[in-house]
């Protein structure tokens, strides 16, 4: 399921947690899980306030690196770790 979550953030560019939960088939609480499981696994990286602009992204200097904007302002970055395992072939390890 984590590497579910990696690739809808990478490949489907779906950046809401709402639609993340909703496209992987969880509850939102089990996804607050997965990203907590995702950072400690170091695929996934914050960085707080780094979001200034708020809904749109347009005229951010991190647009291009950005995965997740959260509400609260956190913006979270999957990492190179977290591109490979995200595009690695034959599922789960873990």
């Amino acid at each position: 399921m984590i590497q579910k979550v990696l690739q809808l953030i990478l490949k489907e560019g779906i950046s809401d947690k709402n639609q993340i939960a909703r496209h992987a088939g969880i509850q939102v609480e089990t996804l607050d899980d997965i990203i907590r499981l995702l950072m400690e696994r170091g695929y996934l990286r914050t960085e707080e306030n780094g979001c200034d602009v708020e809904p749109s992204c347009s005229g951010c200097h991190s647009t291009a690196d950005c995965e997740i904007i959260t509400n609260t302002g956190l913006v979270f970055y999957v990492t190179e770790k977290g591109k490979k395992y995200a595009n690695k072939v034959g599922g789960e390890s873990s």
